[in-house]
């Protein structure tokens, strides 16, 4: 073998040495960062409970802000940024902001989503957003079975099966109806309906027809937390 084949691979290796050097060195230059903290809150100014807070990848927490609506959120510092906020109860909001290192940020959400009103026998009422609210009934060993439409029947053994956007008031405490139209297994329950159209009428439970606990649920925009309310127990739904 030659001198020259063994020194050429030899200088070849030696000149990329410095090149190979620069790139490991770029590779692990990282860009500043901005912590930016702040609350997120309705424009009554009360904190928003579970709030998703990104920007682009980051997040402040995927469980969502706590119960104080405390948030904080790490992103490239002196660049422009959008910061999203999604919440159940609100539309989406993107707030645009330029860090120039650690900051303060409060955000507001200013849009709403209408809400039912639950009003309880014991007095107490509960406030649901309507878009997680839901007609449901308890199934043995399995759980809530849940539709966006009610699941009646009418005095005379029709159908009746509103959905919850058609509804204005429903008016209980549900009761007993040893008889029932459309249920000859037994008793069922019985609330009176009135939709917004005008319409009035009772309406009988078909889900509580063989026993099963009928129950309005959702979520409250105050706590972000999930009620199951009894019809039983529920002396009137009002419906946005």
């Amino acid at each position: 073998m030659s001198l020259r084949r063994v020194l050429c691979p030899v200088m070849l290796s030696l000149l990329t040495l410095p090149l190979a050097a620069a790139v490991r060195k770029r590779a692990v230059q990282t860009l500043p960062t901005a912590t930016i903290t702040g609350v997120v809150r309705d424009v009554a100014g009360n904190p928003v409970p579970g709030a998703i807070v990104s920007s682009g990848s980051a997040y402040s927490n995927r469980n969502g802000t706590a119960k104080d609506g405390k948030y904080t959120l790490v992103v490239p510092n002196n660049r422009p940024t959008t910061i999203t906020v999604t919440d159940f109860a609100f539309d989406s909001q993107g707030f645009s902001y330029s860090p120039s290192g650690d900051a303060t940020l409060d955000l507001t959400l200013t849009s709403p989503h209408p809400t039912v009103t639950v009003k309880m026998t014991n007095g107490d009422t509960h406030v649901l957003d309507i878009g997680t609210s839901q007609f449901a009934y308890l199934v043995v060993f399995s759980g809530y079975a849940k539709s966006d439409v009610a699941n009646f029947c009418k005095p005379d053994g029709t159908d009746f099966k509103p959905a919850k956007g058609d509804v204005a008031k429903i008016v209980g405490p549900a009761s007993s109806a040893p008889y029932a139209p459309c249920c000859s297994l037994g008793p069922t329950l019985m609330v009176n309906v009135e939709m917004k159209s005008g319409e009035k009428t009772a309406a009988y439970f078909r889900d509580a027809c063989l026993g099963n606990e009928v129950d309005f649920v959702g979520r409250e925009p105050s706590s972000g937390t999930w009620q199951y309310l009894r019809f039983t127990d529920i002396a009137e739904i009002d419906f946005p």
